[in-house]
C-alpha cells in the first residue's frame, strides 16, 4: 500500500485547494511541515493561523508611503477633484480621493454633504504615469528652423512672409535653451511681428499676403492686433490661464511703443474664445434666454421625477457625479436616454430612444407637436415667461412694436432694469444689482404688444412685465391699424409655432429621426405630466453639429411649454467643459488692469481699462478668413477677426494639435503664421508644430496657487502649492507670462511690462487672487490663504450662488425677474434681419451641413409664409450648388414630409456613413489621453506586446461601425480601413496635387464591429492623438515600428491621419450676427452682437459624411481575420460558447 505520508514539495496550489476539511483531518504529515493545516473547529480570526505571510511585505512596501499631499486635478471635464498623492522616496507613487468634500463650507458656515465623497475617476488614478511619463516637456524648447530665423534677424520676403526654409514645422528637431533665452526670443518675435504689421506698411503687407480686406481694416493699423492669445478654458486657472488675456491687454504698451499713439488710442492684442471654440457652447441658449447657458448642478437629479439624458452620456462623462443619477433612479426618478447610440447611461435607463445624429431639432418639434395638439402645455407659464403671446406682423415677420400703432409712443420707464444714460459709467459687476442696458438700446428695443382677451384689444408689455400671465391670446389672427392708417395682420408667436410644429407629426418626425412615433408620443406626454419635475440634461454631442442653435431653441420650447425651466426638479441644461468664468466676475480687475496705470500696492484696488479685443478662433481655424461666399460677407462687423501672425496658447492642445480640419490647417494655414508658442507639460501634436515650447508644471508640481470652479457642482476649488519637487526644468504658466513681460521691459526700456506682473516675481500671486475674490459675487468674503490651507488638506470651499443646488433660471421662474433678452422673456421668435434672411425667425429644423443621408443644410419647414429666406441666387450662387463652401449659406426650403426623399450629393460617389467624432471626457479627454494604460483600456485593440507591428502604439484609434454596414462594405472586424470625407477639401485643400502630404494626413485606422450604434452611423473618439510627419516617419523607420517621432518622442495613435482628417471648419451665418441681444460674459450688462463664449461662431468637430474602404486584413501572419474575431469572441463571429453565454446559458449550470 502506498504511503499516505506527503512532503510539502508534493503539495501544489491545485492539490491544496482540492483538499476538503475531511481529507485534511485524515492527512498523516510530519511536523512541522504541515502543522498549520491541523483542523481547528472554531476560528475568530482566520489570519491568525495563516502559515507564512512574508509575501505581504512586498505588497505593503509597494503601498507604503512616507508622506502625502493634495493637488487639484482639473481637466476640461466639468468636475475638478482634489486628489491625495502618496509619496515615497520623494516620488508620489499612487493617487486616491481626498475625502474632504463633505467638509466644505461657505463663509456663512453652510456645509456640504459627505455624499459628495469620494471624487475620483480613472484619469486621476492614471495621473502618476503622466507626471512621470517620458513625454513630459522637460524645459524650454526652440524649433531649429525658428531659431535660425531668429539668429538671422527675422528676414522676410518681399510680401513680408517668413521664408519657407525656416518653416519646416513638424519635420524639424528642437533645441533646448534656458528660460531667459526663451523669453528673450519670444519677446523679440512679438516686437518684430507687431512692428512689421503696424501702420500703412503693415496693411500693405497683409494685403499682399491675401488676407481679407475686412480683417485688415479691423486691425486698425495696430500690429499688436495680429498677436493672438488663448488660455484654454480659463476658468480652470483664474490667474495662470486667464493670465493670457491679461498679457494680451498689456500689449497696448507695445502698440504705444511702436506707433506712439498714446494710451487713449493704443490697442492690445487679441484673445480667442474657449467654450464656443470647443463647440461646447449651446448657442441657442443665448438666443432664447440671453445669456451663455442655463444649467443646473447635477446633484439636483434626485429632486426630479424624470431625467432625460439628451445626447449626454452621464454615467461615462460625468463620472464623479454619476452616482447622483443612479441614486435618483433608486428613489423612483425615471431615466430616459435620447441619443444616437445605445450608451452606457442607456444601461441605467428606463427608456431608450435612438435618433439619427443631427436630427434633434426635428425630434423636439415632434414632441412640441404632441404637447400643443393635445393641449398639454402650461398656459400660465407660457403666457408669463415666454414671448409666445407677443404679436408678430404677417407682412414683415417682425414683432409688432407699440410705436407702430401708438403715436408718439415712448418706451416705459423700467423698474427692474437699470438704464444707463449716454456717458454714464457702468458699475463693476459686484455692484450691479439689476440688469443693465444703455438708453440707446432701450430706445431701439422698446416694448412689445400682446392681444388682451379681456378688452379685447392690444396691450403693451415691457421687460418689467416678465412673469405677467394675463389673459393673452395664444392663437388667432388679428388686425391692427398703424399710425399711418395701414391695416396689418398680426398673430401671436405661439400661433406661428403651432402651425410650424403641426407639420412635425409623430409619424413625420419619427421618419426624419429614424425613431418610432410611439416613442415621441409617449415621451411628450411624460414630460407634460411631470411639469417642473423633468430635468433635460443635454450633452456635447448634439452641440457638435452645424445647426446646433436650432436644436437648443426647439428643446427649450418643449421645456417652456411644460414649465420645466428654472426649477429644482425641472430645468434644461447643457453640459460640456468648464465654461462659467463669470463665477469669478471680479476677473476684470485682474485681466484688464490698466497697464498704463498699474496698482503696485497690494492693499489698494486696481483701475481697469480694456485694451485687448476678443474674437473667435474659428476664423483662424477656417483658413484665417471670415465667411465670404458669393457676393456677400456673412461675418458680422462685431465678429470680424484680424490676421493671425503670432499665436501663444496654453492648456489647449485643441487649438492646433486636435483642432477641426487639423490636417488642412497644418498644410494650408499654419505656414501663414510667423510664430507659434505653446505652454505644455506633455508633448502633444501642438508641440510638434510649434516654434517655441515652454515646459510648464503639472498640477502636482504647482508652486503658485490658483483657483477654479465647475459648472456641475457647487465647489470653489484651489490649486494648492505642493511640496513635491519639480520633475524637470519647468515653471508655472504664470511665470512664462511674467518672464516674457520682463524681457519686453528690457527690450522697450519700459518697466511697466515688468510691473504688470510684480507679484509673480515676488511669489505673491495671492494678491491677484484676493483682488478677484473681493470683487466676485460668488466668493466675496473668502481669504485666499485660508482656502488654500484647506485645499492642502483636501477640502474645497463652497460657491455662494443664489440657490443650492445651483439652478439657472430660478430667479426668473420664481421671482419673475426678467431674462437677459429684449423682452425679458424666454424668446422663441427671432425677428432680427439676419434670422429672417436665413429663414430662422422660428425654430426650424435644418439638416446637418454634411453628416446626413439627405440634402445637406436644407431648411425643413412645411408652413407657408412663416419664413421667407433669401435664396442662393440673392448671393450670386446657383440653387444647385451644393459645394461645401456654398452649403453654409444655402437657404433652400423642403417640407418635412419630403425630406427623406432627398439624397446627399456624395452618395453617388460611394459615401454611405454619417461619421461622428464625439468627445469622451472621462475616457481620456484632455488629460492622460495617450498614457499607455489608458490607451490599453480604451477599446479592444490594446496590446502591450504589439505582436502586430502595424499597431502604431499599445493602443490605437478605431472606427465603430455597425456589422451590417461593415459586411456590405466588405470590411471584417479588426480590419484596417481608410475613411475619406468630401474630397473637395479633405483631408486638406489641394491634396490631389500633394501626394507626399496626403500619405501623412489620410485617415487609416482599425474597424471595430459595434452593435450599439445604428446602421448608417460610424464613430471615432475625439481624444486620440493625430498622426504627424514625425510619427508617420517613425512608424515607417523605427526598428520597433512605433508611430513615434524619432526627434521629439511624440506618439501618435494613428498610422496616418486622424479623426480630424474628415472634419472641417464651418461658419454659420446666424451665429455671427450683430443684432442679437445677449448678456456680457461678466456682470449684468446686456448688449448686442459678438460676445466671446456667449454669441459667436461655433465649429462642428463631429460633422462629416464619409466613405469607408478596406485597406488591410486585420489578422497577422497570413491570417485574414483579427484573432478575437477568429476565436468567435466578437459580434458577428460568435462561437457556440459565446452564443450560449449571451443567452444566459451558463447561469444555473445550463
Amino acid at each position: 500500500m502506498r504511503s499516505r505520508s506527503i512532503c510539502m514539495s508534493q503539495i501544489n496550489r491545485r492539490n491544496f485547494l482540492q483538499m476538503s476539511a475531511t481529507a485534511l483531518t485524515g492527512l498523516i504529515v510530519t511536523k512541522p511541515l504541515l502543522a498549520a493545516l491541523t483542523f481547528i473547529p472554531e476560528i475568530d480570526n482566520p489570519l491568525d493561523f495563516y502559515p507564512v505571510r512574508d509575501w505581504e511585505k512586498i505588497y505593503r512596501k509597494q503601498f507604503g508611503y512616507d508622506s502625502t499631499f493634495h493637488f487639484l486635478c482639473a481637466p476640461n471635464d466639468t468636475h475638478n477633484c482634489l486628489l491625495k498623492a502618496y509619496v515615497k522616496n520623494g516620488v508620489f507613487t499612487r493617487i486616491g480621493p481626498s475625502y474632504g468634500y463633505g467638509k466644505a463650507t461657505d463663509v456663512y458656515g453652510n456645509q456640504a454633504s459627505h455624499r459628495w465623497d469620494p471624487r475620483l475617476c480613472q484619469k486621476g488614478l492614471a495621473m502618476v504615469r503622466k507626471v512621470y511619463g517620458p513625454r513630459r516637456v522637460k524645459g524650454p524648447m526652440i524649433r531649429k528652423g525658428f531659431k535660425d530665423w531668429f539668429d538671422a534677424g527675422f528676414p522676410r520676403d518681399e510680401n513680408g512672409r517668413v521664408p519657407a526654409q525656416y518653416l519646416n514645422r513638424g519635420k524639424d528637431h528642437f533645441v533646448k535653451v534656458g528660460f531667459d533665452e526663451a523669453f528673450e526670443i519670444v519677446a523679440k518675435a512679438q516686437v518684430n511681428i507687431a512692428t512689421t504689421y503696424s501702420g500703412d506698411a503693415g496693411k500693405a503687407l497683409l494685403k499682399k499676403q491675401g488676407y481679407d480686406e475686412a480683417m485688415i481694416e479691423t486691425a486698425k493699423g495696430a500690429g499688436t492686433q495680429v498677436l493672438k492669445f488663448r488660455g484654454g478654458m480659463p476658468l480652470l486657472g483664474a490667474t495662470r490661464i486667464f493670465g493670457f488675456y491679461r498679457f494680451a491687454n498689456s500689449m497696448a504698451l507695445l502698440d504705444d511703443y511702436i506707433r506712439k499713439v498714446g494710451k487713449d488710442n493704443a490697442l492690445g492684442g487679441r484673445g480667442w474664445d474657449n467654450y464656443s471654440w470647443h463647440t461646447d457652447l449651446p448657442p441657442g441658449h443665448t438666443m432664447v434666454c440671453g445669456h451663455q447657458t442655463i444649467d443646473f448642478d447635477l446633484v439636483t437629479a434626485e429632486n426630479s421625477k424624470m431625467v432625460i439624458c439628451w445626447g449626454m452620456n452621464w454615467i461615462s462623462t460625468k463620472m464623479p457625479d454619476a452616482h447622483w443619477l443612479t441614486e435618483a433612479r433608486l428613489k423612483g426618478t425615471k431615466v430616459v436616454t435620447v441619443a444616437c447610440e445605445y450608451q452606457s447611461t442607456s444601461n441605467k435607463a428606463d427608456e431608450v430612444i435612438i435618433v439619427r445624429p443631427g436630427s434633434d431639432t426635428a425630434f423636439a418639434l415632434g414632441l412640441a407637436n404632441v404637447i400643443i395638439k393635445e393641449k398639454l402645455y402650461d398656459e400660465e407659464f407660457v403666457k408669463g415667461q415666454t414671448d409666445l403671446p407677443l404679436l408678430a406682423r404677417t407682412d414683415t415677420l417682425k414683432l409688432l412694436k407699440p410705436n407702430e400703432i401708438i403715436k408718439d409712443y415712448q418706451p416705459r420707464e423700467l423698474k427692474n432694469t437699470q438704464v444707463l444714460k449716454e456717458g454714464e459709467k457702468t458699475p463693476p459687476p459686484i455692484k450691479q444689482h439689476a440688469q443693465i442696458i444703455t438708453e440707446k438700446l432701450r430706445q431701439e428695443w422698446s416694448d412689445f404688444v400682446v392681444w388682451d382677451l379681456d378688452k379685447p384689444g392690444i396691450r403693451v408689455v415691457s421687460r418689467d412685465d416678465s412673469g405677467l400671465a394675463g389673459n393673452f391670446a395664444l392663437e388667432g389672427e388679428f388686425t391692427v391699424e398703424t399710425i399711418t392708417g395701414e391695416k396689418v395682420k398680426v398673430r401671436p408667436v405661439f400661433d406661428l409655432i403651432k402651425e410650424h410644429a403641426a407639420h412635425f407629426t409623430p409619424e413625420v418626425a419619427g421618419e426624419i429621426c429614424h425613431a418610432s412615433k410611439e416613442a415621441i408620443i409617449s415621451l411628450a406626454r411624460e414630460i407634460a405630466k411631470n411639469k417642473s419635475q423633468t430635468l433635460v440634461a443635454v450633452g456635447m454631442g448634439p452641440n457638435h453639429f452645424f445647426n446646433n442653435d436650432l436644436k437648443d431653441r426647439a428643446i427649450f420650447l418643449v421645456c417652456a411649454l411644460t414649465k420645466n425651466i428654472g426649477f429644482h426638479g425641472g430645468n434644461v441644461g447643457s453640459f460640456a467643459g468648464n465654461y462659467r468664468g463669470a463665477y469669478f466676475n471680479g476677473l476684470p480687475f485682474y485681466i484688464t488692469e490698466d497697464p498704463f496705470d498699474i496698482e503696485l500696492d497690494q492693499q489698494k484696488q486696481t483701475r481697469i481699462k480694456s485694451y485687448y479685443k476678443m474674437e473667435s478662433a474659428h476664423y483662424y481655424n477656417y483658413g484665417d478668413r471670415p465667411l465670404r461666399v458669393g457676393n456677400k460677407l456673412f461675418t458680422g462687423q462685431t465678429h470680424l477677426p484680424t490676421p493671425s501672425k503670432f499665436v501663444w496658447f496654453g492648456n489647449s492642445n485643441s487649438l492646433l494639435g486636435n483642432l477641426k480640419w487639423h490636417h488642412d490647417f497644418v498644410v494650408n494655414t499654419l505656414p501663414k503664421i510667423d510664430c507659434v508658442v505653446v505652454n505644455e507639460w506633455w508633448w502633444t501634436a501642438s508641440c510638434e508644430y510649434a516654434d517655441v515650447v515652454l515646459g510648464v508644471d503639472s498640477w502636482a508640481e504647482f508652486k503658485y496657487p490658483d483657483m477654479t470652479a465647475a459648472v456641475t457642482n457647487p465647489f470653489f476649488q484651489i490649486f494648492p502649492r505642493t511640496p513635491i519637487n519639480r520633475v524637470h526644468d519647468t515653471r508655472g504658466d504664470i511665470e512664462m507670462l511674467a518672464g516674457v513681460a520682463k524681457a519686453l521691459a528690457k527690450l522697450t526700456n519700459d518697466a511697466r511690462f515688468e510691473d504688470y506682473w510684480k507679484f509673480v516675481y515676488e511669489h505673491n500671486v495671492e494678491v491677484y487672487l484676493q483682488r478677484i475674490i473681493d470683487n466676485s459675487t460668488t466668493v466675496k468674503g473668502y481669504n485666499i490663504k485660508d482656502v488654500e490651507s484647506k485645499a492642502k488638506e483636501g477640502i474645497p470651499s463652497l460657491l455662494m450662488t443664489r440657490t443650492y443646488p445651483k439652478i439657472m433660471g430660478w430667479e426668473q421662474s420664481h421671482e419673475k425677474k426678467p431674462h437677459y433678452t429684449k423682452s425679458g422673456r424666454l424668446e422663441f421668435y427671432r425677428d432680427e434681419d439676419e434670422f429672417i434672411e436665413h429663414g430662422e425667425n422660428i425654430p426650424v429644423h435644418r439638416e446637418p451641413v454634411d453628416a446626413t443621408f439627405y440634402e445637406p443644410n436644407v431648411i425643413v419647414c412645411g408652413a407657408e409664409n412663416l419664413i421667407r429666406p433669401k435664396g442662393p441666387q440673392n448671393y450670386g450662387l446657383s440653387p444647385d450648388d451644393l459645394s461645401v463652401e456654398t452649403r453654409q449659406v444655402r437657404n433652400v426650403v423642403i417640407r418635412p414630409a419630403e425630406l427623406t426623399k432627398t439624397v446627399h450629393p456624395r452618395k453617388k460617389d460611394g459615401f454611405t456613413l454619417i461619421y461622428i467624432t464625439p468627445k469622451y471626457r472621462h475616457g481620456a479627454h484632455t488629460t492622460p489621453v495617450d498614457i499607455d494604460i489608458m490607451a490599453l483600456w480604451f477599446g479592444p485593440f490594446g496590446d502591450p506586446y504589439r505582436k502586430d507591428k502595424r499597431n502604431p502604439w499599445v493602443g490605437e484609434g478605431y472606427i465603430d461601425i455597425n456589422p451590417q454596414d461593415a459586411k456590405e462594405l466588405g470590411i471584417e472586424d479588426g480590419d484596417y480601413v481608410y475613411v475619406d470625407a468630401d474630397p473637395e477639401d479633405r483631408p486638406f485643400r489641394g491634396w490631389q496635387q500633394n501626394e507626399k502630404d496626403y500619405k501623412v494626413h489620410r485617415l487609416l485606422l482599425r474597424a471595430r464591429y459595434y452593435l450599439g450604434i445604428p446602421p448608417g452611423v460610424a464613430r471615432s473618439w475625439f481624444n486620440m492623438y493625430v498622426a504627424t510627419y514625425g510619427s508617420v516617419e517613425g512608424h515607417e523607420n523605427n526598428p520597433d515600428k512605433l508611430a513615434r517621432n524619432p526627434r521629439t518622442g511624440y506618439q501618435s495613435m494613428f498610422r496616418s491621419g486622424s479623426h480630424q482628417s474628415t472634419t472641417r471648419a464651418w461658419l454659420k451665418p446666424t451665429l455671427m450676427t450683430d443684432s442679437l441681444a445677449r448678456k456680457d460674459y461678466f456682470g449684468q450688462v446686456i448688449g448686442k452682437g459678438f460676445a466671446p463664449d456667449v454669441h459667436c461662431a461655433t465649429g462642428a468637430p463631429k460633422e462629416s459624411f464619409v466613405k469607408a474602404t478596406k485597406s488591410e486584413d486585420g489578422g497577422v501572419n497570413n491570417t485574414k481575420l483579427w484573432r478575437p474575431a477568429q476565436q468567435g469572441l466578437r459580434p458577428g463571429y460568435e462561437n457556440e460558447s459565446m452564443k450560449n453565454f449571451l443567452k444566459g446559458g451558463f447561469v444555473n449550470g445550463k
